[in-house]
């Protein structure tokens, strides 16, 4: 569609501009500049680049996040973050007790732990340990022709207080390249380190004694299955092991509500596994058993040696696994996808009243396989796991679309507010990353949630939700911008999901872009939404947008179909604010005016700009300027407005008379055209006339308003793609007969209906 004024001669400025609408509630509020620069103020946060964050809580008011190639990072408030050094991570414990610093090619060799409690007979029984050079083991086959060091392949230490120990507990992958792997437990004192090696916790990728670099007689596999005079079948799967068997990478470490140790683990591959770990000492519980169970096509669904199968498997996409108590669950946190930025990756969630399954999403489909399918992606053959947060851009303020977020942790503070901590790509075209931490809610029916915008202090929690409403009914009403993360998003593409308008009105209907209803649990924060026929169970928590301090009412909810919808408006206050400090003036103060000014200027987050004009007769108040004989003093105020709060700003202009006005600016003009009457007319030469025409098959244009002119245009369908099926305006040409014609001017307004 094309929009125009078509003018023949000297160019004629135009303006657009909105109508001044004068509605005005007596109650309201009229902000002061004081108060408006109050109440919008950019910001910035100190982000940190670890990659796949690990979070905990030192018990001293410092939170610190952990993560691959020893990346480490420290935050008092969980939005400013302090990168740490790594220099005495590591250290080695002499036989007087004392640890010494060391470089982590030296930080493996030597484990700690001398004795285990095994089972024999049934009975816990005390063995020698042994020794395990955990850097052999991932650096004892060759990648390509070059030897595999440590280096480069600590990946995804998770970190808790093992209150038995009285110590910090590290477990960290030493990952290999053909599934030799180890996660492997190193103690502390101090958070900061150095970490001891303490032992392994689980191996993979252990072969028959044909391949002794690898052989399992290296591992901890008999003393937990016995003495074996050859590796078991079920084990002895050479290189199709991630085809049936789980990988000893990303360990989550946690104690459940009952005490009890667990850790889970696993990416890929056979999938996500759990086992017990020994809170006396942090290792594996080497008296714990598990079943031998397959699903039939040697798939373990359990195994005496890897644990229980909590997810994934048949090499299905899964990684980062992270399991947190919140309210009444356990959740699930997995990430599909590859990590890349444009790799899919996005976090999924399930849930389960147990700590070891088992998990399901919100469907109530199970988190384990039980055939590969494509679980990512715009070809994915399963939406399974609830979608936590996808890529998503031209969200609030937000400059960069985020992409590929994942390998998540998550954490719950004293004052039972729950947050999610992830590593984030964007869609700048690199691999640069950061981390980015969330608050988590719980939907009344149980399902887990996202807040919408960057943690910023807010103290909202469950409880507060569960209890009452953060805002009073009458302030949820208004323009918002909705976000639905969905599944099946071209991530080769950067696709983004975006946010569109919608605006909630007090009988609970939704419209505009999307539409639906929306409803609030009494006496509650707990509300129901459906868009687009999809019901989201979320709530209404306050919220700050990111990069700046304006206040807003967010929603987040989730849909049994696995979706997660955001949404958000700027309290009004804030919104004028905004538009206040954001808008550039048409006109400034003192200034001689001497041809149409455009009054329009946009507004943000559901405000209104509209403008009033002391002498509408020589400056209407859309801006249009008709010369009076004399220079007239004209007052224009702007109101900025959103709900019941507003805000004025007046400028004195002088509209010069109509014989100061440049010589050329309305001489020659030979045809105009404005198309504001039926028929339309040149208003230079009221005997020519526009006639309104069709293409071969194409249809008439139309006159029309547009609330953003002066006046009517013209409407055109069609353009370079439709040759033959558009419309189009007939004009005489004025320039007929004329003689000594040196050159002309044709001047005409012009907007695309599918313009941004």
């Amino acid at each position: 569609m094309k929009k125009g004024l078509v003018f023949l001669g000297v160019l004629i400025f135009l303006v657009f501009s909105k109508a001044f609408s004068n509605n005005q509630s007596a109650d309201t509020v009229y902000l002061t500049q004081t108060q408006v620069n109050a109440l919008f103020t950019t910001s910035s946060k100190s982000y940190p680049g670890v990659h796949d964050p690990s979070v905990v809580y030192n018990n001293s008011g410092t939170y610190y996040i952990f993560g691959s190639h020893n990346a480490i990072a420290r935050t008092t408030d969980l939005r400013n973050w302090t990168s740490v050094g790594n220099s005495n991570l590591f250290g080695v414990q002499g036989s007087t007790g004392t640890v010494t610093v060391t470089s982590y090619n030296n930080a493996f060799k030597t484990n700690m732990t001398k004795t285990v409690k095994v089972l024999k007979a049934g009975v816990p029984t005390d063995v020698t340990f042994g020794n395990f050079d955990a850097a052999a083991w991932n650096c004892a086959i060759d990648q390509d022709g070059k030897a595999w060091t440590v280096a480069g392949n600590m990946w995804a230490p998770d970190v808790i207080y093992n209150v038995a120990m009285k110590k910090w507990c590290m477990y960290l992958s030493l990952n290999g390249p053909r599934w030799n792997s180890t996660i492997i437990l190193l103690t502390a004192n101090a958070i900061e380190g150095p970490y001891v090696y303490q032992g392994p916790v689980v191996y993979t990728g252990f072969r028959n004694t044909t391949d002794p670099k690898i052989s399992w007689k290296l591992t901890d596999l008999e003393l937990v299955i016995g003495t074996q005079s050859t590796l078991p079948s079920r084990y002895n799967r050479g290189e199709g092991w991630g085809n049936y068997l789980p990988h000893a990478i990303d360990p989550c470490v946690f104690y459940d509500e009952q005490g009890q140790l667990w850790m889970a683990y696993g990416s890929w591959s056979g999938g996500i596994f759990m086992l017990k770990l020994n809170a006396e000492n942090g290792m594996r519980d080497y008296t714990a058993t598990y079943p031998l169970q397959n699903d039939g096509s040697g798939h373990p669904l359990s195994d005496p040696y890897f644990g229980k199968q909590i997810a994934g498997g048949y090499y299905v996409s899964g990684e980062g696994p992270y399991i947190q108590h919140i309210g009444n669950k356990y959740y699930l946190f997995v990430t599909y996808g590859g990590l890349e930025a444009a790799g899919g990756y996005t976090m999924r969630t399930f849930s389960s009243t147990n700590p070891d399954g088992p998990y399901v999403d919100n469907s109530g489909e199970s988190a384990i396989f039980n055939s590969y399918k494509l679980n990512f992606g715009p070809n994915d053959a399963t939406k399974r796991g609830n979608l936590l947060v996808g890529a998503f851009g031209n969200w609030s303020l937000q400059t960069n679309g985020e992409v590929a977020q994942g390998h998540n942790s998550a954490i719950v503070d004293a004052k039972g507010r729950a947050f999610v901590v992830y590593h984030t790509r964007f869609n700048t075209g690199n691999e640069w990353f950061q981390d980015r931490v969330h608050q988590l809610f719980t939907s009344e029916n149980g399902w887990l949630l996202s807040a919408p915008m960057e943690f910023n202090g807010e103290t909202v929690n469950d409880d507060s939700i569960a209890s009452g409403c953060h805002f009073a009914l009458d302030a949820i009403p208004g323009v918002y911008s909705m976000l639905i993360h969905t599944y099946g998003l071209d991530n080769k593409a950067l696709a983004l999901a975006t946010p569109r308008q919608v605006t909630l009105t007090a009988d609970g209907i939704i419209s505009g872009a999307l539409t639906g209803t929306w409803s609030l649990k009494e006496g509650t924060g707990y509300m129901t939404f459906t868009v687009g026929g999809v019901t989201y169970r979320g709530v209404v928590v306050p919220q700050t947008i990111d990069g700046s301090n304006l206040k807003a009412i967010g929603l987040t909810g989730a849909a049994q179909n696995g979706q997660m919808a955001w949404a958000y408006k700027v309290l009004p206050q804030h919104a004028v604010a905004y538009n206040v400090k954001k808008m550039v003036a048409p006109v400034s103060q003192n200034a001689t005016i001497k041809a149409h000014v455009d009054l329009s200027t946009p507004s943000y987050f559901g405000a209104s700009n509209t403008w009033e004009s002391s002498q509408p007769t020589v400056i209407s108040h859309t801006g249009k300027y008709s010369p009076a004989d004399t220079a007239t003093l004209v007052t224009l105020t702007c109101r900025i407005a959103a709900e019941n709060y507003a805000f004025r700003k007046y400028f004195t202009v002088t509209a010069a008379k109509a014989d100061s006005l440049p010589g050329d600016y309305l001489s020659n003009i030979l045809a105009y055209y404005d198309f504001d009457s039926t028929p339309v007319v040149n208003r230079y030469n009221d005997v020519q006339k526009g006639i309104l025409k069709q293409m071969l098959y194409g249809s008439y244009p139309t006159l029309k308003t547009d609330g953003v002119r002066i006046g009517q245009v013209l409407q055109i369908n069609g353009g370079k793609q439709s040759t033959n099926t558009g419309g189009y305006c007939y004009m005489p040409n004025p320039l007929e007969g004329k003689t000594d014609v040196k050159g002309v001017t044709v001047s005409a307004w012009m907007k695309r209906a599918d313009a941004t």
